[in-house]
């Protein structure tokens, strides 16, 4: 029998799997006995009419009999989809180090030991469990671990995050990558829903599957070791790879590197590998009450629907560019994001629940390399600046400077205390001085997102700072091969090298970096 495709409306407060196979059944004007099988493909929510909010499910389905003419009318007949992905063994055991176990790094090694190449994988933080010990050691105290917090260690800064499993593009590697994250732990849930999303609770025990399925390939995983450098030929072909432990011989290497590996690229500029400055954004976390984002979204359906979401932005013809929201957290915390003493840097984050009272998201402007005149490292000290800056006016130990928003629109601090989810605590501060030039488009940008989301404008709603990790200001070149320019056999993927942004696409990017290797191997 063929299979076809049907999408079924489901109000929110009916949403359980029960109603949606019960809905299939009477849509379809069909029996039990006579539904052979059926998977949901696709669930979205369409929030357009909050008086008429729906869960829209995509469902491909099989029957005993065909359906009828009249039912034809409303199916759509579809090809079976197959896993194309047939592992092949390589004769050739080519010697692969890969640098960082964030997705990009965890999901090359990944792809690169099922094809049964000899892999090493090295991390300069800690693994999972005990670097979770180093950052609530951070939230409580303020003593920083510079190789074990938010941005180092195992599952690199999207470990502590909302986990989104979202992407602009839909990979070729798309399906493995989710059904390796279900088999490690994560919700069936996220191979269909429009936003999946896993959460840093989930997270932390996916990535413990993970090593395991790793280790269980052969892959060697070694924590807490510092690389320092590659060891190149007089003809700049790769020998091996320098760390703060050892020398290692390698074939290839590959720089799988997170965006705030600053110390990778200072030595990649002495190594006269070529990197170039590369746009990001900088801004605020704004924190407001998720029952006034839910209020906003969804009407008097909230109570039925999970902790809703937002995305704002406007744009700017005078400065080519926009004031936006960025990685959203329903229901999430700010946190101290850190990665060098006596520098504030936040981040957001959820569990998978996302039950927290307050939702957060970054408020953030575009910047490009004219904005540091085009130098490579210009991205780089301009974050610092902003990021020691930012430490002084909290007071010190991280405490975060913080005004509302509508003080920041007034440039009136009246309220030196607020409610958080931050750690650290709160400091009262001028924030318009942080980012004194760009100002006027921030205040601008909030006045516009309070009419299209009311109440972000408010005595509640509050900004605090920096946000300044939101991607890479550096890109290392690279060839149609992934591998850098000037060097031959050293090959960069994920977020850090300037290819990626998030979870998805950096692992995505760190598969098609395997499979780019795998094929130079030859079979």
């Amino acid at each position: 029998m063929p299979m076809y495709q049907i999408e079924i409306s489901v109000p929110p407060e009916k949403d359980n799997l029960n109603y949606v196979r019960e809905s299939l059944l009477f849509s379809l004007k069909i029996k039990e006995e006579e539904l052979l099988y059926y998977n949901i493909e696709k669930k979205s929510l369409d929030a357009r009419k909050k008086s008429a909010i729906r869960w829209i499910y995509r469902i491909n389905f099989k029957t005993k009999n065909p359906p009828g003419p009249d039912m034809l009318k409303l199916l759509k007949e579809i090809e079976e989809t197959k896993n194309n992905y047939f592992p092949i063994k390589i004769k050739d055991k080519k010697r692969i180090v890969v640098v960082g176990m964030g997705p990009a790094g965890i999901f090359c090694g990944l792809f690169l030991a099922i094809h049964g190449l000899d892999v090493t994988i090295i991390e300069k933080g800690k693994s999972v469990e005990e670097r979770i010990v180093d950052v609530e050691k951070f939230f409580h105290s303020g003593l920083l671990d510079e190789n074990s917090n938010i941005q180092f260690g195992e599952g690199g800064a999207g470990t502590f995050s909302d986990g989104k499993l979202t992407a602009r593009t839909r990979y070729e590697f798309h399906q493995f990558i989710i059904d390796e994250l279900i088999n490690a732990g994560a919700p069936d849930e996220i191979a269909y829903l429009n936003k999946p999303h896993i959460g840093t609770n989930l997270l932390r025990k996916i990535l413990k599957n993970l090593r395991v399925r790793l280790i269980s390939l052969g892959v060697n995983m070694s924590f807490q070791e510092r690389f320092i450098s590659p060891i190149l030929s007089k003809d700049r072909t790769l020998l091996g790879i320098r760390t703060d432990k050892r020398e290692l011989e390698s074939d290839y290497l590959v720089l799988a590197v997170g965006n705030s590996a600053r110390d990778v690229f200072e030595e990649l500029a002495r190594q006269r590998i070529i990197l170039e400055p590369k746009g990001f954004a900088m801004g605020f976390r704004m924190e407001l009450r998720q029952k006034l984002i839910n209020r906003n979204q969804y009407g008097d359906k909230a109570k039925y629907l999970p902790p809703a979401d937002f995305f704002l932005s406007k744009y700017f013809d005078s400065i080519k560019g926009s004031v936006y929201t960025f990685c959203m957290c329903p229901g999430g915390y700010v946190i101290p994001a850190s990665s060098e003493k006596e520098m504030l840097v936040l981040n957001g984050m959820s569990n998978y629940e996302r039950d927290n009272i307050f939702g957060n998201a970054g408020l953030v402007i575009s910047l490009s390399p004219k904005d540091w005149n085009n130098e490579p490292f210009g991205g780089i000290m301009l974050q610092r600046e902003v990021e020691r800056k930012c430490f002084i006016a909290g007071g010190g130990g991280y405490q975060a400077p913080f005004c509302t928003t509508r003080d920041f629109v007034e440039r009136k601090i009246r309220t030196e205390k607020a409610e958080s989810s931050y750690p650290r605590g709160l400091t009262a501060f001028p924030l318009w001085e942080i980012y004194a030039h760009k100002y006027i488009y921030f205040k601008e940008a909030l006045k516009d997102f309070d009419i299209k989301l009311k109440g972000v404008l408010s005595d509640e709603t509050i900004l605090l700072a920096p946000e300044t990790r939101t991607s890479s200001p550096i890109r290392i070149r690279r060839d149609e091969n992934h591998m850098v320019i000037n060097a031959k056999n050293i090959f960069v993927c994920g977020e850090g090298a300037g290819y990626a942004g998030g979870i998805i696409s950096s692992a995505a990017d760190g598969v098609n970096t395997a499979r780019i290797i795998i094929n130079l191997s030859g079979r």
